[in-house]
Order: C-alpha cells, then sequence, then structure tokens
C-alpha cells in the first residue's frame, strides 16, 4: 500500500475529527456528554496554541477551522502526489476550502438522518449521539418548525435537506467552474 495515499487518508480523517469539534462548540453541545467531553479532551490541546491567533468568534472556533483546512489541503496535495499529478498551493487550499464546507454539509445531513431515525426508533433514549445529533439539528430545524407542522407532522427536516442539497450544488458547480478535481 502507497504510504502517500495512507498519509492523505489520515489527513482527512484528522480534518473531520477538527470539524466535528467545530460544530460541537458551534451549536455549544454539553460538554457533560461524553463523547464531546472526549473528543474536548483530545482536540483542545492541539487547538488551543493556535486559539491564540484564531479566537473563537460568534461560537465559531477559528482555530479548529483552520486546522481542517490544513489537513484536507495535506490530504489533497498528498493524495495528488501519490497518483503522481501536478498541483499548486492555490489549488490544493481552493479545493480543500470547498472540501470542508462540502464535508460539514454532509455532517449535518448524516446528523439529521441520525436525529430522525432515532427520534422514531427510540424517541426516550439516552444515547450520547442522539444527544449530540439532536443539538446539532434542532437549530437548523427550528426556524421551518414553526411554519411546517401540519396536523402533528413535521415537515422541517425535508427543507432543511432540500436546503444542504442546494448548498452541495453551489459548492459543486463552483468547483467545476474552477476546473478542481472531483476528490470529494
Amino acid at each position: 500500500m502507497d504510504p502517500l495515499f495512507v498519509s492523505s487518508v489520515i489527513s482527512n480523517l484528522l480534518s473531520i475529527l477538527f470539524l466535528i469539534y467545530l460544530l460541537f462548540r458551534f451549536f455549544e453541545l454539553s460538554f457533560l456528554n461524553p463523547i464531546v467531553k472526549y473528543s474536548f479532551s483530545i482536540l483542545e490541546p492541539i487547538s488551543r496554541p493556535l486559539r491564540l491567533i484564531l479566537p473563537v468568534i460568534f461560537n465559531i472556533d477559528f482555530s479548529s477551522l483552520v486546522l481542517s483546512i490544513f489537513f484536507k489541503g495535506l490530504s489533497f496535495y498528498l493524495y495528488v502526489e501519490s497518483q503522481s499529478l501536478s498541483t499548486d498551493s492555490i489549488e490544493s487550499i481552493t479545493w480543500a476550502c470547498l472540501s470542508v464546507l462540502l464535508t460539514i454539509s454532509l455532517i449535518l445531513r448524516y446528523s439529521l438522518f441520525i436525529s430522525i431515525i432515532g427520534s422514531w426508533v427510540a424517541p426516550t433514549s439516552n444515547n450520547a449521539l442522539l444527544f449530540i445529533c439532536h443539538g446539532i439539528t434542532q437549530p437548523l430545524l427550528r426556524p421551518f418548525q414553526r411554519l411546517t407542522a401540519f396536523g402533528g407532522i413535521d415537515f422541517s427536516p425535508i427543507i432543511v435537506f432540500f436546503i444542504l442539497i442546494q448548498i452541495d450544488r453551489m459548492i459543486h458547480n463552483l468547483r467545476f467552474y474552477l476546473e478542481l478535481p472531483g476528490l470529494f
């Protein structure tokens, strides 16, 4: 197995972990949740030094965002090198930023899906993952729940899914316009 490809995968996983940590901080999830607490204990020492330069503004942890973009760019660069393709640093950074946006959208969609299934299967569950998914998706659903509750059926997840899919389409169109490779 190619060591550059393995390094690319590891770098991509680190980027996803920092994005999840960013979402935990953005949605102000409870640190009493064992998953949030564990991720905080692992990732906070890495992002704390960078936070001196890039603070948390409006619940957006810019240090985690920059680390995620860095690891996505590194992943892209390592993958391109493992395939003996040519690229430049601007292309890597642009690809990394678009990939981070797509990954955030993907995390939000999976959280919404898990939250919906969890509310059907185990509505009174104390599962830590379900609390996280509910904590992430509830602020997204709340503005639409006032408008879409008809006869006890909530159509707000459909609207949020539709919006996230449209955002994905805009990002993919931008990727095609910039002629970036499709490695998302």
